[in-house]
């Protein structure tokens, strides 16, 4: 076969390929503005009931479906137990640490799929200055439910943080 056959032989093969995925997947579906709200306030949520440990842990889970992923952590249970036992020195109202930024939403045909960064900071007092703990991005997969928006699943990717520069000297 010469090069211009093997060429026309790959893309035909390609077309095939991928309006048979097409066809599997269906479109993206289509989402509303209402739609996008929903998710941002699900992704909203989600630091509050984390670091509040509202609802013994129970908040937090129920932003995912009863089949949701956090990483390896699945199911109700175990969710809730991630919430209970996340730093429980430091619940509360006023405890809130981890802040989600620069929300992205793509449709997908089974829902939506999201990114967006999160910022920990562990905010100081009189004895010790506040300092950014970590940072990291998340990556969700969004579906809807009678409950409305939830996580499928949810992994984050830890940034790479150098070394914390030397601390500011007293003020005078």
């Amino acid at each position: 076969m010469s090069g211009p056959k093997i060429l026309l032989t790959v893309a035909l093969s390609l077309s095939v390929l991928m309006a048979t995925r097409f066809e599997a997947q269906g479109p993206p579906k289509t989402l509303t503005p209402l739609d996008y709200i929903e998710i941002q306030q699900l992704v909203a949520k989600y630091p509050y009931a984390l670091d509040t440990h509202a609802d013994n842990g129970y908040a937090y889970a129920d932003l995912f479906t009863p089949d949701g992923t956090f990483g390896k952590t699945k199911g109700r249970e175990a969710l809730a137990a991630v919430a209970r036992n996340n730093q429980p020195e430091k619940s509360g109202p006023v405890a809130t640490r981890h802040f989600l930024t620069n929300v992205i939403i793509t449709p997908t045909p089974e829902g939506a799929v999201g990114r967006q960064y999160m910022v920990l900071i562990e905010v100081g007092n009189a004895n010790k200055a506040s300092e950014i703990a970590h940072g990291r991005y998340y990556e969700d997969v969004y579906v809807k439910t009678p409950a409305g928006w939830r996580f499928r699943s949810r992994n984050y990717t830890r940034s790479k943080l150098g070394p914390k520069p030397d601390p500011l000297p007293p003020s005078q």
